[in-house]
């Protein structure tokens, strides 16, 4: 037995001493010199080998690839995309649109429009500052004349006649109810009101 063997084969060595069964006066064979070190030369030369072959292979793939016509029009065809998604998708700056309530929502130039009549002083200020109702939604006025010849869906709060009338775009009257006495509700019945157009 070639007790000469590098300091990293000795656990090898025990181990395989160890599963083999001998008599006590039997000897292992001796492990030729040149086996061994050709043994240790082949698996530390391949193991590098190997490695710097994964990452030549690697490299050379992806400079084929970087290198392909292919790759070239992808990009540039990527670049086109990304240039014409922004231009497409930036927003108009010409209308003030809400985003905060989604894409389907409109400005309030393009919605109803609630017309207080002959309303208590300050009760319109009341409803833009403590309800959810788009800005600019409140107009007010001192007599209905007026409110007949508007264009567009609104809703007429009349203080005089104590009613709430909705009516469509096309300036036809769809809904109609008594006011309460209370202004308490108000904010509920335009909201009730609005529902109906």
């Amino acid at each position: 037995m070639n007790l000469d063997l590098p300091h990293h084969l000795h656990a090898t060595r025990d181990l395989l001493t160890a599963s083999m069964r001998t008599h006590s006066s039997e000897q292992a064979p001796a492990l030729p010199a040149a086996l061994l070190e050709d043994l240790t030369r082949s698996v530390s030369i391949q193991s590098t080998e190997v490695r710097e072959s994964h990452f030549a292979v690697l490299f050379a793939s992806l400079r084929s690839m970087m290198g392909s016509s292919t790759f070239g029009s992808a990009a540039a065809a990527i670049m086109v995309l990304a240039v014409a998604s922004t231009v497409v998708l930036r927003p108009d700056a010409t209308t003030n649109k809400d985003t905060f309530r989604g894409a389907n929502a409109y400005s309030a130039a393009d919605s109803a429009q609630v017309i207080l009549v002959a309303a208590p002083a300050g009760l319109q200020r009341v409803l833009e500052v403590t309800t959810d109702f788009e800005d600019g939604i409140f107009s007010s006025t001192a007599t209905i004349d007026g409110t007949t010849d508007l264009k567009g869906a609104r809703v007429i709060v009349d203080f005089n006649a104590g009613t709430i009338t909705s009516i469509n775009a096309t300036g036809e009257s769809v809904y109609q109810a008594e006011l309460s006495e209370s202004t308490s509700g108000l904010s509920l019945e335009i909201a009730s009101a609005l529902t109906r157009l």
